[in-house]
């Protein structure tokens, strides 16, 4: 399926009652869909919601360990494979993150977007506030609620506590990397697509 196929098929199976699209882009998928489709001319005036955690090192164990398991959301429960610890992974998923949140910012700056900002754990569980200030972004009347399957919760669990542990247990703080850079990955899969 080309990429201009799956942003109809997104678009139009993702609509909400009230007319909302929304599309969850991480800066990988942003450069794969700019290669086919120039996202700004399919949508000139979006709002841009720019969503991050605090907990940077909690992301990157998720992130290592998701790219191990397959398992990227909370719920999934069927995992490729065991993840194994590894402080190389954890580390090339912190670069990872921070590059793209980088990124993010730079990409905000040069185009003068000012996006509506959320924190992940200040929303974590409760979307409601959430929607209400979307809501008013766009203007809507009425704001569709989030549904059961919207709300997220924590994703970590002991394995992900016991990495952290021995993560800062094995950390060299007398280093400052002058430059993390990320690892090199395969294309994406488009996973994201199937959900």
């Amino acid at each position: 399926m080309s990429t201009a196929a799956r942003c109809l098929l997104a678009a139009e199976k993702g609509r909400t009652d009230n007319g909302v699209v929304a599309f969850k882009l991480f800066p990988e998928h942003f450069d794969r869909l700019q290669q086919d489709i120039r996202l700004i001319e399919w949508f000139p005036d979006p709002l841009w919601i720019h969503l991050e955690r605090r907990d940077l090192l909690g992301q990157a164990i998720s992130l290592a360990k998701a790219l191990q398991d397959g398992v990227w959301r909370s719920g999934e429960n069927a995992a490729v494979k065991d993840a194994a610890y590894s402080a190389v992974g954890i580390e090339a998923a912190l670069a990872q993150i921070t590059t793209g949140n980088g990124r993010w910012r730079a990409y905000f700056a040069r185009t003068g977007v000012e996006p509506l900002r959320f924190v992940y754990e200040d929303i974590l569980g409760d979307f409601d506030i959430a929607c209400q200030r979307i809501g008013a972004r766009l203007a809507l009347e009425t704001p569709v609620p989030p549904t059961a399957e919207a709300h997220s919760v924590r994703q970590g669990n002991a394995q992900n506590d016991e990495w952290r542990r021995q993560f800062l247990a094995e950390a060299d703080r007398s280093h400052f990397p002058a430059v993390i850079l990320p690892a090199r990955r395969k294309k994406p899969k488009w996973a994201f697509w199937r959900k």
